[in-house]
């Protein structure tokens, strides 16, 4: 897969690890009924042991892993090397996320390996300097995503997510911006992409929901 392939605005759904097996299973499924329906990209992200069972149940949404390694194939236990994740059909990673960050040159060489394996890269960034540092980079998509409010339920102010996207900008315009932190309902996403984001995504909130379906209903609803 390739950046032009994506639709904004996208949407990324990541239970982290509060969901697995067949609870996993069931979320992905309401969400590839609901991906049916829109023409925005909506990305699945879940653990590598879950990754091959989400890939043979859904059609529609883009199966993404947690993270990814270019070791490249040999040596390397407890890896998720991206050539495993290609030959199962998955077809994004995120890489450097706070709870599982990387070095510049492994997310550099990680980002070039999954170019040239067609996997679409999300690169998660801490502030408006780390965007423009990983810009450079030229990962497909960069989540911009204030570590402290990770998990918070509190979203970005204004002034970050400018700074954070005219940071990607003077660097690389074709990169695609998700801003991130504290996603609660549609509303949030609506002011997102009303400030000028071209996606964006939850993961806890929804994973501890009740009523998943109508949460992420108003979600993927407030894309259109």
């Amino acid at each position: 897969m390739k950046r032009e392939q994506i639709t904004p605005p996208f949407f990324t759904v990541s239970p982290k690890s509060y969901l697995v097996g067949n609870e996993l299973i069931e979320l992905a499924k309401m969400t590839d009924e609901l991906a049916e329906k829109h023409e925005s990209s909506i990305f699945f992200v879940a653990p590598a042991a879950e990754l091959v069972n989400i890939v043979q149940n859904t059609e529609h949404v883009i199966v993404t892993a947690q993270t990814a390694d270019a070791n490249g194939l040999g040596r390397g236990m407890g890896r998720t090397p991206l050539e495993s994740l290609k030959a199962n059909g998955v077809e994004a990673t995120f890489l450097n996320h706070m709870e599982h960050p990387l070095t510049i040159k492994e997310l550099s060489t990680t980002i070039k390996r999954a170019k040239e394996l067609g996997i679409i890269t999300i690169a998660c960034a801490d502030t408006p300097e780390e965007s423009a540092a990983i810009a450079t980079l030229d990962p497909d998509i960069i989540l911009c995503e204030p570590d402290c409010l990770v998990g918070t339920g509190t979203v970005s102010d204004e002034s970050y997510i400018a700074e954070t996207i005219a940071a990607v900008r003077a660097v690389n315009s074709e990169i695609l911006i998700m801003e991130g932190a504290g996603i609660t309902c549609g509303k949030d996403v609506r002011r997102l992409l009303k400030l000028g984001a071209q996606g964006t995504g939850i993961s806890s909130t929804l994973a501890l929901a009740e009523n998943k379906n109508e949460l992420l209903t108003d979600l993927l609803g407030a894309l259109r």
